[in-house]
C-alpha cells in the first residue's frame, strides 16, 4: 500500500526542518566542546596560544615561542613578539600598564590567576598562569 502524496510531502518537510534546526545545534555544541577543550588543555603544544588567550583575555599577536614550562599547577610561557615598533606600541597600550621597567598586566578568575609582562626593549612577552583548584 502506497502512502498518499500529501503524507510524503509532509514527511519531507519535517525531515528538512529537522536538518535546519539540528545542524546549527550540532555546530554550536561542537564549538562549545572545542572551546572547553582548549580552555582545559594542559600541555605546551596543542592550543597553547588559544589557551592563554582564553585564560587571560589578552590577544597574543604574531610571535615566536621561546619556551613553555608546565610545573604542577603553573604554566610559564615566553614569546618573542614579531610586531613592528608602531604595532608594538599600540599592543602594549591596549593590554598592559606601564610598571617600570616593563609593561605588566594581571588578573584572577575562579580557576586561574595570571600575570603577563611585555619588555619592549627585547620584545619578550611572558605569561605565568597559576591554575587554582583541581584542574
Amino acid at each position: 500500500m502506497r502512502m498518499p502524496y500529501r503524507t510524503i510531502k509532509v514527511n519531507r518537510i519535517l525531515i528538512l526542518l529537522g536538518f535546519i534546526v539540528g545542524l546549527p545545534l550540532l555546530f554550536m555544541a561542537g564549538c562549545k566542546t572545542l572551546t572547553s577543550t582548549i580552555y582545559q588543555s594542559m600541555d605546551c603544544d596543542q592550543f597553547n596560544i588559544d589557551h592563554i588567550e582564553l585564560r587571560t583575555g589578552i590577544d597574543v599577536p604574531k610571535i615566536k615561542r621561546k619556551y613553555c614550562l608546565l610545573n604542577d599547577s603553573t604554566r610559564t610561557v615566553e614569546f618573542e613578539v614579531l610586531l613592528n615598533s608602531e604595532e608594538l606600541k599600540s599592543y602594549s597600550a591596549k593590554y598592559f600598564n606601564w610598571k617600570a621597567p616593563l609593561f605588566t598586566s594581571e588578573g584572577r578568575r575562579s580557576d586561574t590567576e595570571w600575570q603577563a609582562s611585555l619588555d619592549t626593549s627585547n620584545r619578550a612577552l611572558i605569561f605565568t598562569i597559576n591554575y587554582l583548584g583541581n584542574e
